[in-house]
């Protein structure tokens, strides 16, 4: 307790020189925490657009790999039913057609170009976009062939300057042909010019193509499924095209892992990155209160010998240094994790959200805490060892 109180003293003689030290070990956790925070909302933000960007899997026409192999042959409603009908439930959760072309989208005077995808309403859940405005059509409207249309935001922007609301019930020509929208879809980075409508329309009034399909989207029943989706993809088209060698497939399955793996790799080299920086802010405020305590051990010399003079021991002056370098790095430490904390809360409400809001978490924050306390005792015990063995008569002669 005497100890404690003599740091407490000791403290507030020289200020000034404290107050430059708490300024750098409150730099130090508060940037710990900024940066934990920023890391987490990027991780999470990103590992969620990456799991539902691997999840879509698409299989279309492709030539044989292998010489003189097969050319490309048009998915048809056959094989949409066999992939539909066959397929491992525990491996594959949703199949969906997709026609895809291009066509020119007009409202009033104003005219774009889009691309059109002709699908069901099992589109929107399977390839991860979402409806910012309206819905997306039913079951009932693909049956019957119903004029309607779901438009991606680069549309909304092209055809009604970014007014979802205004875009919603209007009619807009595709092609020749008038179609109601219905729905907007939210912001998503892919397919942002596209316009999705029930596949029987399409057929019936744009393309006209039959029972061919373009393309055939399909979504695993978890991420940790795609490879697992892929295989059985492959037997079940295998067998619907009479293919007897992978070389010979006139088809491809494709899935989005290997750039997503990519991606995955630039995240966590971004990780160690912050874990870089924040050691370095760490031993930066280490080696500021080490120089400190050094200096402060050096003016207090005499002070040290006569309390030896009259008693103390060693222990007593290595546990009152030790306790004056825990306090300044504590005290510092918890100035630090409110700077912190209020940092990251400002930022969650001046960033914008498409690129990862900070998160902070509990973890981190009793981390950075505990590492002021660190940076107290390893600062402190050098200059408290010396100290602590200097000599009664050296040092009343200082």
């Amino acid at each position: 307790m005497e100890a404690f109180r003599i740091a407490l003293h000791c403290m507030r003689v020289g200020r000034l020189r404290t107050a430059l030290t708490m300024l750098g070990i409150v730099l130090s956790v508060s940037l710990v925490i900024m940066i934990s925070a920023l890391n987490n909302g990027l991780n999470n933000t990103y590992q969620e657009a990456f799991n539902t960007f691997t999840r879509f899997i698409t299989v279309a026409p492709s030539a044989a790999a292998s010489p003189g192999g097969n050319s490309p042959r048009l998915l048809r409603d056959a094989d949409l039913a066999a992939l539909r009908k066959d397929r491992d439930p525990a491996v594959i959760a949703g199949v969906v057609p997709m026609i895809q072309g291009q066509a020119g989208m007009r409202n009033g005077s104003i005219v774009c170009s889009a691309n059109v995808i002709g699908t069901s309403s099992d589109y929107l859940w399977i390839s991860g976009k979402s409806i910012a405005v309206g819905s997306m059509f039913t079951d009932e409207q693909y049956n019957r062939n119903a004029r309607v249309a779901v438009l991606g935001s680069t549309i909304v922007d092209n055809l009604f300057g970014g007014n979802a609301r205004a875009a919603l019930g209007s009619k807009v020509l595709v092609g020749r042909q008038d179609f109601k929208v219905i729905g907007t879809l939210v912001p998503f980075g892919l397919d942002d010019n596209a316009a999705l409508i029930p596949m029987p329309a399409v057929r019936s009034y744009l393309y006209g193509t039959g029972h061919s399909i373009s393309a055939i989207g399909i979504a695993p029943s978890d991420v940790s499924q795609v490879s697992a989706a892929v295989h059985d993809i492959n037997r079940i088209m295998d067998h619907q095209h009479d293919i007897t060698a992978t070389g010979l497939r006139d088809f491809s399955v494709s899935s989005a892992q290997s750039p997503a793996a990519g991606a995955s790799v630039l995240l966590e080299i971004l990780a160690w990155l912050t874990v870089g920086t924040t050691g370095i802010a760490l031993f930066i405020g280490t080696l500021g209160l080490a120089n400190i305590m050094l200096i402060t051990v050096t003016d207090r010399t005499n002070e040290i010998g006569i309390r030896r003079a009259v008693g103390a021991c060693r222990t007593t002056i290595l546990r009152q240094f030790l306790i004056e370098s825990v306090l300044i790095a504590g005290i510092s430490g918890m100035i630090g994790v409110t700077v912190g904390v209020g940092l990251v809360t400002i930022s969650q409400h001046l960033l914008p959200p498409n690129y990862g809001l900070p998160e902070m978490s509990m973890d981190s924050i009793g981390l950075a805490f505990g590492l002021s306390l660190l940076i107290g005792l390893v600062a402190g015990g050098y200059p408290a060892l010396r100290a602590a063995r200097l000599c009664p008569m050296d040092a009343l002669r200082y």
